[in-house]
């Protein structure tokens, strides 16, 4: 008898049977599901944690290189002035700097020409910078519009501009397209373009109204320096002064003490982010009698006792210093395995010796670089941890594929088992019933 269900046929759950048969055969296949996802939980965290040492390398870099320290400032005692700003390579000091001359550029204004007055045929030879720059021709019949824009499409230097007057006369103004004495411009005497109507030819401009190129003078300290530009940059090392209008300002470069005091809190903000990180999902929770994802894992481990040991050890490039710990700027580690800025104290310190506590902070910096890019080394352990989880993961994935495939047959051996079981009861059943009512027709013959 043909059932078309388990259990039909005998009247037997044989459905809930074979559900908790598989059950169990899938155990190992369900163990595997907890493995695979441990694993990638652990992938996922040391992600993050290389992401926090990439950030506390970063960091130490900044205290390490000076020039990213940018623990060196300038300011001005007026800037409507002057204007200062200094790098790393600036020397400590007072200057007294006078703003003399600024710098311009040369503006050339045409005489004025009556509206629709045309020019040419000529060349314009422009000399700029003291070079010869491509002949310009205009042709016969050019407005004085047409005459600047040949000049700006050959861009030599020399913009063109034509205004248009109050009295409705127009000129052309020509200027350089840079500041200063070298970059100034004229017109080579073999120029000629006429004007129509006995107006001036073009080639001769409006001296009145005209501006020289002249460069920015200043003094510093009584020593005159000059730039093409208002922006002195270069003069003095380290040190940009840039000039705002004539007159007098002293300018004074010194330690930046907020600068450091950020550099430094970037640095223990880095710090305690990987000790919370590792910390955090190292521990133990009663509640659920599991163990966080580095519990037991000496490699995550190994990462805080590398940093403590770089925090611990004085670099040799201190040797001789006279802040020789990071405790003695202010940076020290509290019980909890965080590090504490004091920066009250760091502060203090700069003021005393600014430059000791720049090369304690310089040699930390290195150390701290030094030690988290042999923890991120290609061969090093935690490369290596990762690798290995991943190799895990590919490993049980590999297992319950088989096993998925192993329990597919086991299922389809039982369900065939359980059919026939089915169809065997089923017909017992019915035979079991007409005996039974055979029997009960002879008896009811034979009363």
């Amino acid at each position: 008898m043909a059932t078309s269900s388990l259990g039909i046929g005998s009247g037997l759950d044989l459905n809930k049977i074979l559900e908790s048969i598989m059950t169990a055969e899938r155990a190992p296949i369900t163990t595997l599901d907890g493995k695979i996802s441990k694993a990638n939980t652990q992938i996922s965290l040391y992600g993050t944690l290389k992401s926090k040492l990439d950030t506390l390398k970063s960091a130490a870099d900044t205290l390490q290189f000076p020039s990213r320290l940018s623990a060196v400032s300038a300011s001005s005692s007026n800037t409507s002035f002057v204007e200062a700003s200094a790098s790393f390579t600036a020397a400590m000091g007072s200057y007294n700097v006078e703003v003399t001359q600024l710098a311009t550029v040369q503006k050339s204004v045409s005489n004025a020409y009556l509206p629709g007055t045309t020019f040419g045929p000529g060349n314009l030879d422009f000399k700029v910078a003291g070079v010869d720059a491509n002949s310009i021709t205009i042709s016969a019949g050019a407005s004085l519009q047409d005459v600047a824009s040949a000049i700006n499409n050959e861009k030599i230097g020399v913009i063109a501009t034509v205004i248009t007057t109050s009295d409705s006369n127009q000129r052309l103004v020509l200027s350089s397209d840079k500041s200063g004495a070298d970059n100034a411009f004229s017109l080579n005497p073999t120029s000629v373009l006429t004007a129509s109507g006995a107006q001036p030819d073009l080639t001769t401009f409006d001296a009145a109204k005209s501006v020289i190129a002249q460069d920015a003078l200043m003094t510093v300290d009584n020593l005159e320096i000059k730039s093409s530009t208002n922006q002195f940059s270069g003069q003095i090392s380290g040190l940009t002064l840039t000039a705002v209008k004539e007159g007098t300002a002293t300018v004074t470069v010194q330690n930046d003490s907020s600068k450091i005091t950020s550099a430094v809190q970037a640095f223990v903000d880095a710090y305690n982010g990987v000790s919370t990180l590792v910390k955090t999902n190292s521990t133990y929770n009663t509640t659920t009698k599991a163990g966080g994802a580095f519990s037991g894992d000496s490699v995550a481990r190994s990462v805080l006792d590398i940093l403590g040991n770089t925090r611990t050890t004085v670099p040799s490039a201190l040797s001789s210093a006279s802040l020789q710990t990071l405790s003695s700027i202010g940076i020290t580690i509290q019980q909890s395995g965080q590090l504490s800025l004091d920066s009250a104290k760091l502060t203090e310190a700069i003021k005393t010796s600014s430059s000791d506590v720049i090369a304690t902070l310089n040699a930390y910096g290195k150390s701290f670089s030094d030690a988290i890019s042999s923890i991120e080394d290609s061969t090093a352990p935690l490369a290596s941890r990762v690798t290995n989880l991943n190799m895990s993961v590919k490993r049980y994935q590999d297992s319950q594929a088989a096993l998925e495939i192993r329990v597919a047959l086991i299922e389809k051996r039982y369900r065939a088992q359980f059919t026939a079981l089915d169809s065997l009861v089923s017909q017992m059943q019915t035979i079991s019933s007409s005996l039974t009512q055979s029997l009960a027709g002879l008896k009811a013959s034979s009363s």
